[in-house]
């Protein structure tokens, strides 16, 4: 199994593949607009032949993207770029890449493009950003809040995930977020809660949906009595 293939919602797919070099699932996101394809993040250089797949298997073509957006620059997020060679493509401006000379780094701390609205959270580097599609209520975290390594929940790729959320509760109450870097997520975590989510689309492995701001208000009072 190299990769899956799931529809989130009645726009959006995921594309989970598998990274044996670093045990894990990394994730892009394919949206269905009006004026073509938005692809959320692009996983690693080698990946891009999954990616290719996997449009096929929805009925396009990498041409069919017409925008490309990245929530930060680490190379499982940017690799497979050049891949998307009609698509606008957009990053913070505080982030740092190499493998990535086409994209603009426009982005600013906080606006809109198109059907989205996003906001630079930091924490996981300078500029990750997380996005927000407005017609489907759907939260694109990257690697702010993220899967890493994670197995899948027992309920499948999207799902509620609670054996997921427990995990991260379990890692945050152990400290797995430095003290250093807790006020950072902690604001990063409110600004996610002013979204009306109801989908949590993440830079690895599960895709989460259902009581998304009980989830978030859990990890809040979790940080704030360390």
């Amino acid at each position: 199994m190299d990769y899956l293939l799931e529809q989130v919602n009645n726009q959006i797919y995921v594309v989970a593949i598998w990274d044996a070099e670093w045990n894990t699932y990394t994730n892009a996101y394919f949206i269905q607009e009006d004026t073509g394809l938005t692809v959320v993040d692009s996983c690693k250089e080698g990946h891009s032949v999954f990616l290719q797949h996997a449009l096929n298997k929805i009925g396009n073509t990498a041409n069919d993207v017409k925008l490309m957006l990245v929530t930060h620059g680490h190379e499982d997020h940017v690799g497979g770029v050049s891949l998307f060679t009609e698509a606008k493509k957009v990053i913070h401006a505080d982030e740092t890449f190499t493998a990535a000379s086409s994209i603009s780094s426009e982005l600013l701390d906080r606006g809109t493009i198109g059907n989205y609205e996003y906001t630079r959270v930091g924490y996981h580097s300078p500029g990750s950003v997380i996005f927000f599609h407005r017609p489907t209520r759907t939260l694109f975290t990257g690697d702010f809040l993220c899967f890493f390594g994670d197995p899948l929940s027992d309920g499948g790729l999207v799902s509620k995930g609670d054996d997921l959320r427990q995990a991260w509760i379990e890692f945050l109450q152990g400290g797995g977020v430095s003290k250093g870097d807790l006020p950072q997520f902690l604001t990063g975590l409110r600004i996610m809660k002013e979204y009306d989510l109801c989908v949590m689309c993440t830079g690895h492995g599960g895709v989460l949906v259902g009581d998304l701001d009980v989830f978030l208000d859990e990890l809040i009072a979790i940080g704030e009595k360390r």
